[in-house]
């Protein structure tokens, strides 16, 4: 009898695949890009069937457990897709495939304790001194039944208990069992009622209006017909009953006399981005027209092309990408459109849908298992023709792609930094359009420097949008050295404490907002005006600075930042490993005053309220944003009018479009630029001239004050003048 193979690659950090035996009844049904359960050591495992090998020279190989797809989870152009990552990013295709995979899909045996049949209550006095762990662990097992280790472990405290599973196992006080777990994504479905031809023919017979019920029926029952009669739609049981205010047993009742049916739907959980606005009617400037008329010659052709969309802040950048989706739509294929924070996905998402309505699905990571599994599905049936979503949407099932969109394609969040693969979504997104004959726009007011030289050497094709929509003006742009306010604040300090002859403190106190943007900010509250303050202080190493004249002390080799590390009391490069002491006084103006940089959102938020307490203010970072939907409150009251300051990290300098925001203010210029990160100048520039153009993005005048102790870095000096091939001539040398 032959033998049927299958390699498998498995979500384990080997790099190879594995071959199993195929049972000849699955043979039929198991195809490239199937999911399968297949026994992997004492554990089960999803895996990915990625070849049949004819022959092997394994022995011992062990039959695959189960066929876990009716049709295959990744088509051979995924399959394709992962094994190119898994190469170019040195990752294990199992692993790539795991993470193109809809979580809550994959399913694995965990090992499961539970307790044998023994006399618990003696066991339980007897190890109560002699073994309080087995105690733990026995009295764990009574009150919550068959647990998992890591369950087991968290009930009982303890940090490590396979020691003492162990033991009870050979003593045939527990067992332990492989259990397999079920996959958490699911179809949803909902009960629902309806009418069949002849109930409807009762409620006709009877007419709407008839005092007295039909033969064989109650009067509570003739009423629940003529309910149902008068829906446009099958109706949610659960609803109906609770609108009827009657009971499942009376519908029943009459589902038996076959005058209504009740029947399963599936409910397709969707996130919350309704509802939405017609889209105005736009008409594009020259400039958009032009960018147009090349992309869309592209994606007639059908042929791969990536294009550089280089627009100054507010130039109608995402109009051009819907024009170019819908010339995509019009062609029967589909689309990808990445963004690289969740933050703007609401926006993004509403401006979609208001063109291309149930045709657009968003994917992230801050949506439910279910919800993330409903879009999946209506991608890979087919059922929509638009993914939008952070750099995992790249993964989207979506058949016959014409056109991917990577939105502000320089921001570092398109790179996997924490977890296998380590990919970055605008090079896959680059292959997979490759892969696909399809069309590549990365836009960007400031492209990464990577990109920019890839235009300019012509791999990539250059458009330009120089000017704004609607004659905006880009805003003016102010910079405060924070070393003169600082200056400026100490002497008034000192000169009031010896006028009042008070000792100087230990410390003086420092305010993290100088008096122009105080200023600033207080003409814009008058007014009404919208203001979003930046400080970026998130992933921030610890640097020593000088307080009096901004000093920073930098690598001798490395040019980067030194990083403080507090227990060894020394200064180290982060990329060659330098070391030296912090100094005690600053090299540059011999001043004493040496102190760490540290303000965060959390205490420019407290300093706002006391300068501000009339006012309404809105803290956007990690930590208010991390309950589900948070992002979206947050920027719906602010452009609502509920708020007159949003504070935050670099999610508030990005892709927002508010037009009563007509102030900027960037607490620390600095916060970005002495990152020890070679493209730390790089991305300071990215980060504030972003930011910068969130203000003046309508018929109102934008400004913006930006605070440094680096005011002559010749980062801020392009950015006051919004010259980004300046800044990357001066940068690439």
């Amino acid at each position: 009898m032959p033998q049927f193979l299958a390699d498998i690659a498995l979500p384990v950090p080997i790099d190879h695949t594995f071959t199993y035996l195929l049972p000849p009844d699955q043979k039929p049904l198991t195809r490239l890009g199937s999911r399968v359960l297949v026994p992997f050591g004492r554990k089960k495992l999803t895996g990915v069937v990625v070849g049949f090998p004819s022959d092997t020279k394994e022995t011992g190989l062990k039959p695959i457990s189960d066929l876990l797809d009716a049709e295959p989870t990744f088509s051979e152009e995924m399959l394709k897709l992962t094994r190119w990552i898994s190469e170019y990013y040195f990752a294990p295709w199992g692993e790539v495939l795991k993470a193109a995979t809809p979580q809550g899909l994959s399913r694995e045996s965990k090992l499961v304790v539970r307790l044998a049949a023994i006399d618990l209550l003696s066991h339980l006095e007897s190890t109560k001194r002699s073994a309080p762990k087995q105690h733990a662990i026995l009295l764990a097992l009574q009150k919550a039944g068959d647990l998992t280790i890591g369950r087991l472990q968290k009930r009982t405290g303890a940090k490590t208990i396979h020691a003492q599973l162990r033991e009870m196992s050979a003593k045939g006080w527990v067992i332990l069992e492989q259990e397999l777990e079920r996959a958490k994504a699911r179809k949803k479905v909902e009960q629902v009622v309806g009418l069949t031809e002849a109930g409807r023919a009762v409620v006709q017979s009877n007419g709407t209006k008839a005092k007295a019920p039909h033969e064989g029926l109650t009067s509570r029952q003739q009423t629940l017909l003529e309910a149902l009669s008068g829906l446009q739609e099958l109706a949610n049981v659960r609803t109906f009953l609770k609108q009827s205010r009657s009971t499942l047993s009376t519908l029943k009742l009459l589902q038996s006399k076959g005058l209504v049916f009740l029947a399963e739907r599936e409910v397709i959980r969707t996130s919350e981005y309704e509802p939405v606005e017609p889209p105005p009617a736009l008409i594009l400037n020259p400039y958009q027209e032009a960018a147009l008329s090349q992309i869309t010659a592209a994606i007639t052709a059908g042929r791969y092309k990536t294009f550089l969309l280089h627009g100054v802040t507010g130039s109608g950048k995402t109009q051009v990408y819907i024009e170019a989706i819908r010339k995509v739509l019009a062609l029967g294929k589909t689309a990808i459109v990445l963004v690289p924070e969740i933050s703007l996905t609401p926006q993004t998402v509403r401006r979609f849908k208001a063109h291309f309505g149930n045709d657009v699905v968003v994917m992230h990571s801050q949506m439910s298992v279910g919800e993330r599994y409903d879009a999946w599905r209506l991608a890979h049936q087919g059922r929509i023709k638009i993914v939008i979503g952070p750099r995992s949407a790249i993964f989207a099932p979506l058949q016959n792609i014409g056109l991917i969109v990577v939105d502000e394609e320089h921001e570092a969040s398109y790179k996997q930094f924490d977890a296998t693969p380590l990919y970055n979504a605008r090079d896959v997104a680059i292959v997979r359009a490759s892969n696909n004959s399809a069309v590549v726009v990365l836009g960007s007011a400031t492209p990464s420097a990577e990109s920019y030289y890839n235009a300019l050497k012509e791999k990539y094709e250059m458009l330009v949008l120089p000017v704004r929509v609607d004659q905006a003006q880009l805003p003016t742009i102010e910079l405060v050295d924070m070393t003169k306010e600082r200056k400026r604040l100490l002497t008034a300090l000192k000169s009031k404490l010896e006028e009042d002859k008070k000792p100087y403190p230990k410390q003086f106190p420092v305010s993290s907002i100088s008096q122009l943007l105080q200023d600033e900010i207080t003409k814009r509250l008058e007014k009404k005006e919208g203001v979003i303050l930046l400080q970026n202080r998130r992933g921030f190493s610890h640097v020593v600075e000088c307080f009096e004249c901004g000093y920073v002390e930098k690598c001798d080799n490395c040019e980067v930042t030194l990083t403080f590390h507090v227990t060894k009391k020394h200064l180290r490069c982060h990329y060659c490993g330098f070391v030296k002491s912090p100094p005690s006084v600053c090299p540059k103006c011999h001043g004493i005053e040496i102190r760490f940089h540290a303000f965060g959102t959390q205490q420019v938020h407290e300093e706002l309220q006391k300068l501000y307490p009339e006012s309404t203010v809105l803290r956007m970072d990690m930590d208010t944003t991390s309950r589900k939907g948070a992002h979206h409150r947050i920027l719906q009251q602010f452009e609502q009018g509920e708020a007159d300051i949003l504070l935050g990290t670099q999610m508030v300098a990005k892709g927002l479009d508010f037009p009563r925001v007509t102030l900027v203010g960037v607490i620390s210029a600095d916060t970005q630029m002495l990152l020890p990160d070679f493209r730390s100048s790089e991305r300071t520039f990215q980060l504030l001239t972003q930011v910068a153009g969130r203000a003046g993005r309508s018929n109102l005048a934008g400004e913006v004050v930006i605070q440094t102790l680096q005011p002559d870095h010749y980062s801020l000096k392009h950015v006051l003048t919004h010259d980004f091939p300046g800044f990357y001539r001066e940068e690439l040398e």
